[in-house]
């Protein structure tokens, strides 16, 4: 019989608590911000966001929250719709910095090319469909518009990162695909091809739309996705490569490389995204390459323990790892014996913890109290600084690496087309 994840409990005790109190519920699709979290979740994300300051006893903020959360569901996965109680004394710096004088006020905040976001009121009707139409336009654009004059730079221009293309009928990148280019951007390089480029087309042998294909990189031939065009597949399938791809690039940029009692030394990996997934590690080699250079944290779950929520991973981040390390959680029957014997893993009933660099062959074991959030925070702290003994992680076999997908040479399937954001008329 399966124990209670005890230490998964420690590590994700900020993450289960519920939130402070206020009008919004903690199962409600609007994130909820404090004072502590709104640099991180807002003013440091890659994504535009709209932000509501309340008070809970205000009654135009309540006759608000039914389209305010509507507009929040019909907008996930595409931009953030968050919140904030002003009413909260820890809160008021916050609402004061933004010269919040009456409730609801509600603000865009949308990423900026100097790193800060650009801030503006929101005047619009205060409806589903008029927020979310106002959020729709503030999505950044980060998908390149590639022709037959352009194709060959695109191409060439760091050849060892993965690149995302979609060959469609559309002459501009949806809300759907320009998301997702948010979330991996650093990592993939994404592009969109017009239908009526047909020289591009030829290039690629596509016939049909519309087609979704990811280049892994180097010389690597692409491979088509054949899921259906949502976000969640499509996100998966491009995961698969960014992983790869920055671990190769991060092979060969000296300059990138981390000092191992410091993470400081080197930019820190991507911040995760509100809705992003937690990978799986297949084997010791692919792990390397997922990790890079960087330090990982990984928590090995018996089977039958539940994943964290995407608001649970996000907190996890924000309040123990504080975006230094990439967090995996996986089951430890998926793990093979060559990985589990490489960092002191069992398959057990109990989760095990451990940080790791794999690249760098050491890793080291939690040994805190399983039970004090305290103990977990400084296990992270000092891992951080350095101030741990690592232990050795024995060479790995090669032919334990991942295998690359098989290229797909034949045009895909009918796909349906990639969808809008969610319509108006149905908020």
């Amino acid at each position: 019989m399966v124990h209670n994840p005890v230490v998964v409990a420690a590590l994700s005790a900020a993450l289960l608590a519920p939130l402070a109190a206020g009008m919004y519920s903690s199962n409600s699709p609007v994130i909820q911000l404090t004072s502590k979290n709104f640099a991180e979740k807002v003013l440091k994300s890659n994504h535009a966001s709209v932000v509501e300051f309340y008070a809970p006893w205000c009654g135009h903020c309540k006759n608000l929250k039914p389209a305010y959360e509507k507009a929040a569901e019909n907008m996930k996965g595409l931009a953030q719709v968050a919140a904030i109680d002003c009413d909260e004394d820890a809160n008021k710096r916050t609402c004061s910095e933004y010269g919040i004088q009456g409730f609801p006020t509600i603000k865009v905040f949308k990423p900026g090319k100097s790193g800060k976001p650009s801030i503006q009121d929101y005047q619009g009707p205060r409806t589903a469909k008029g927020i979310v139409d106002y959020l729709i336009e503030q999505i950044p654009n980060h998908v390149t518009r590639v022709n037959s004059k352009t194709v060959d730079g695109f191409l060439k221009e760091k050849n060892e990162t993965a690149k995302a293309i979609l060959f469609t009928t559309k002459g501009v990148a949806t809300p759907l695909f320009k998301a997702l280019a948010v979330d991996f951007l650093g990592s993939v390089a994404f592009a969109q091809v017009r239908d009526k480029e047909t020289e591009v087309l030829q290039l690629f042998g596509v016939e049909k739309f519309p087609t979704f294909l990811v280049l892994p990189g180097g010389t690597a031939e692409g491979v088509i996705y054949d899921g259906e065009m949502k976000k969640e597949g499509m996100a998966k399938f491009v995961s698969k490569f960014a992983g790869a791809a920055a671990g190769k690039s991060a092979a060969k940029d000296e300059k990138t490389a981390e000092s191992s009692t410091s993470s400081t030394s080197s930019a820190p990996p991507p911040r995760p995204t509100f809705d992003s997934t937690i990978p799986e590690a297949p084997s010791l080699e692919g792990f390397a390459a997922t990790c890079g250079n960087k330090i990982c944290v990984l928590v090995v779950t018996p089977d039958g323990t539940p994943a964290l929520t995407a608001q649970e991973k996000t907190n996890f981040y924000v309040n123990h790892v504080k975006q230094t390390f990439p967090f995996f959680q996986v089951q430890g029957s998926k793990l093979s014996p060559e990985f589990l014997k490489g960092f002191g893993l069992t398959v057990s009933d109990k989760v095990q913890v451990r940080a790791l660099s794999a690249k760098r062959g050491w890793y080291v074991e939690y040994d805190g109290d399983s039970t004090s959030e305290e103990d977990m925070k400084a296990w992270i702290d000092r891992v951080k600084m350095g101030e741990i003994r690592k232990q050795k992680i024995p060479p790995f076999e090669k032919e334990e690496a991942v295998t690359p997908p098989e290229p797909v040479k034949e045009a895909p399937k009918e796909e349906e087309p990639v969808k809008e954001a969610p319509k108006h008329e149905e908020l």
